[in-house]
């Protein structure tokens, strides 16, 4: 290998530190686990309830109510995509003109192929959520704790990982001080995997999320 060629391999794993989209994808990732176990909440209570009450008027009420949160759920994953993920997904335009009302707009909704590609999305993004949470902490929290562990010999961030609790394997001074430059590599190549599995998150999003511009303004 050339040392140009070196050095631009080099320079490319060290910049991704300095990019502004690196943070945005971090951004992305943190709130998605959160975001993702409020989303379950509502649907599974949503659609149980609504199930089970379904004989009734108010089961009818609270089943209509989580189709339109589906939409609007999948209207704000759109909008946090464009933002953060660098996306430029349009807003569906497959809802028909059904005219006014409740029980009108909701059959125009359930006729949506994108209500059902959005119910889809918000159950992965469950999957999604947990996985990023899991790859956050095993690899940018190992990477910070290791950074820390000269100021912080305890560990500032309690990583465990799989019963491994990182702060444990560096007991003397000088363990902790070897620490330091590994976290530090350790730091890049997190941003990195964060980076790729943000870029994933971008794909399924399009491919869930997509459509054509919408003439009525609806989500």
């Amino acid at each position: 290998m050339s040392k140009p060629i070196r050095e631009s391999r080099i320079s490319g794993f060290l910049s991704v530190i300095a990019e502004r989209q690196t943070y945005k994808n971090l951004l992305y990732l943190v709130v998605a686990f959160p975001l993702a176990v409020g989303y379950y909440v509502l649907l599974s209570v949503g659609f149980t309830l609504g199930i089970a009450l379904s004989i009734l008027v108010v089961g009818l009420g609270i089943l209509a109510a989580t189709v339109i949160g589906v939409r609007y759920i999948a209207a704000f994953e759109r909008w946090l995509a464009n933002r953060l993920l660098g996306t430029k997904i349009p807003t569906p335009s497959d809802v028909e003109d059904a005219g006014d009302g409740v029980i009108t707009t909701v059959k125009a909704y359930l006729r949506a192929p994108s209500t059902w590609r959005g119910l889809g999305f918000i159950l992965l993004k469950f999957f999604l959520g947990i996985l990023s949470f899991i790859l956050l902490v095993s690899f940018l929290g190992t990477a910070l704790e290791l950074l820390l562990l000269p100021l912080v010999p305890e560990g500032a961030f309690h990583v465990q990982i799989v019963g491994w609790r990182v702060a444990q394997s560096f007991e003397t001074t000088t363990q902790r001080i070897v620490a330091v430059p590994i976290g530090a590599v350790l730091v890049f190549g997190s941003l990195h995997i964060l980076n790729a599995f943000a870029k994933a998150n971008a794909r399924i999003a399009v491919s869930l999320l997509k459509g054509e511009a919408s003439s009525d303004g609806k989500a």
